[in-house]
């Protein structure tokens, strides 16, 4: 089976081409052509000698995930996409569309291994893989394709690893792709512009931080040990305590932030003395808080928090100086919005 080449970094290409004896310059063109120029056929590459063409095409293949099936949103400018890999798995990912902005969350996963209780992918999925780094940065490069044709938006303009599974999980392809993402010779897309997103795996957090200044999303959620548990089982193995502790020692800018995701679910953690509590928990800490309606799946049988309550809540936190905002989930009629990703329409 021919290695995909899709998805490797400087460094890589330079030791496959000292192994196919080519000159190392050649690394820096590959890489110009597959992500700068978003050209996939070797024959195209015009710098590239043709003897070295030959060997490519003999043995390797550049290859992405393919577009099995896209659902455009008809309340919200949104699209989900459903990807086919290389071994006949289903992946999805998000296309979220503002004025000023254009977003894209990817997964990193297939399936996910964390069964969040009140999330779709871990609850009603199975874990199968993590992805590559290739299969990662595919989905954003074929969405950009999309937008361009489709003429939607001049460019992507946010990353967020917020599909589907645990990025710091699969953290070697994600950081390979985040490489990818923001070198010189790679994508060139700017790391302040990409968000990724961690249920708390505590020893990842900071070394993500601290290599590619990126921004770092935590989905908090629950703010005592024995809730966040029930609902997160991840947090038995990295308790709420380690996680915040994490976060304090994380050293920020003036202008960085760590941006805390709490879905907001009625009558489980949406009091004022939650509001409080968390508060308290996250008192001295660099953060922005996004209060989040919980979406409703097929296996979690709670309604999101109320207008009024979500009021309350979010006004408290004001009054403590934290910036808090409502994140209203886009693509709920495709089963695109946060939590939902779960294959429903394969």
């Amino acid at each position: 089976m021919k290695k995909n080449i899709f998805g490797l970094t400087l460094s890589e290409f330079e030791k496959l081409f000292v192994e196919l004896n080519e000159p190392s310059f050649r690394a820096k063109q590959l890489c110009e052509w597959l992500y700068q120029k978003n050209v996939l056929d070797v024959d195209l590459m015009s710098n590239v000698s043709k003897s070295l063409k030959e060997k490519i095409k003999e043995t390797f293949t550049i290859e992405m995930p393919q577009i099995h099936k896209i659902s455009e949103s008809q309340i919200d400018n949104s699209y989900k996409f459903l990807f086919k890999t290389h071994d006949e798995q289903f992946i999805e990912s998000v296309l979220m569309l503002q004025e000023d902005r254009a977003t894209v969350c990817v997964s990193c996963m297939i399936g996910c291994p964390l069964k969040c209780a009140f999330c779709a992918t871990g609850s009603d999925l199975r874990f199968v893989r993590n992805l590559d780094a290739g299969e990662i940065l595919g989905q954003i490069l074929t969405i950009q394709n999309f937008i361009k044709e489709k003429n939607l938006a001049k460019k992507i303009t946010n990353i967020v690893y917020m599909g589907m599974g645990e990025p710091l999980l699969n953290f070697i392809n994600v950081e390979k792709s985040i490489e990818i993402l923001i070198s010189q010779w790679g994508f060139q897309f700017p790391h302040t512009k990409i968000t990724v997103s961690t249920a708390g795996i505590t020893d990842k957090i900071a070394k993500l931080i601290e290599k590619f200044r990126v921004r770092v999303a935590v989905s908090l959620h629950f703010i005592d040990d024995t809730k966040r548990s029930q609902f997160m089982p991840i947090n038995q193995k990295y308790p709420l305590g380690e996680l915040v502790a994490t976060l304090r020692r994380i050293e920020l800018s003036k202008r960085d932030f760590i941006t805390i995701e709490y879905i907001m679910i009625k009558d489980v953690n949406d009091t004022f003395l939650d509001a409080q509590k968390l508060g308290y928990l996250l008192s001295g800490i660099q953060v922005k808080i996004n209060l989040i309606p919980l979406n409703p799946t097929k296996s979690f049988n709670h309604e999101p928090s109320t207008e009024e309550q979500i009021d309350k809540f979010i006004k408290y936190l004001w009054s403590k100086g934290f910036v808090t905002t409502v994140r209203r989930s886009k693509g709920k009629d495709v089963s695109g919005a946060c939590g939902q990703l779960a294959l429903k329409n394969k």
